[in-house]
């Protein structure tokens, strides 16, 4: 008659630690960059009022990969940060501007630009960053990380109602805090 042995005390803790860490490290899915981008500007924060909490934005996000595809080097120019964010600045500026003319059948025009306060809190961040990675104050993978951040949100709010959003980005006076606001209290939900 076979009888079967039971493991040991000391067994199982050692059986139910590895497959406890797996599971963990299966349903957080940690993104390194993400993870990065907060942990560079977790202690630029701005002092929180007691009481008043900071509010946080949540927009639904879609994958902007197949547009980023037909947009070749040449088209898009180069950037300090790379092809991918060069290629995504172009596709900003395509979405966001529009010609119009100033008097028909003049050659002359005039550039619209949609949602202006965003647009321009990511060129001043876009500005902000190459001054701090040629001043090297910043790696150039951080400021990789954090622009690649702001472009995906400004790309995928440009037809959602961001009234709220506009209004806190309009408020803030330094692009630390443009930076911050982008990074750590937005969500996109994809």
């Amino acid at each position: 008659m076979n009888t079967m042995k039971l493991p040991q005390k000391g067994n199982i803790r050692s059986i139910i630690f590895p497959i406890f860490l797996l599971c963990t490290l299966i349903s957080n899915k940690p993104y390194a960059q993400d993870t990065f981008a907060f942990a560079s500007t977790s202690n630029n924060t701005p002092t929180e009022i007691p009481g008043k909490a900071l509010p946080k934005f949540e927009f639904q996000g879609f994958p902007r990969e197949y547009e980023l595809d037909q947009i070749t080097t040449d088209i898009a120019g180069e950037h300090i940060l790379g092809e991918s964010i060069a290629k995504k600045l172009y596709l900003l500026d395509g979405k966001y501007t529009s010609q119009e003319a100033v008097v028909p059948g003049n050659p002359l025009t005039k550039t619209l630009i949609s949602k202006p306060v965003i647009y321009d809190a990511v060129k001043r961040i876009e500005k902000h960053l190459k001054r701090k990675v040629k001043k090297g104050e910043m790696t150039v993978d951080s400021a990789f990380t954090i622009m690649n951040k702001v472009l995906d949100i400004a790309l995928n709010i440009r037809v959602t109602d961001t009234e709220k959003f506009e209004s806190e980005l309009s408020s803030l006076n330094d692009n630390e805090s443009r930076v911050d606001l982008f990074i750590n209290r937005v969500q996109l939900n994809y």
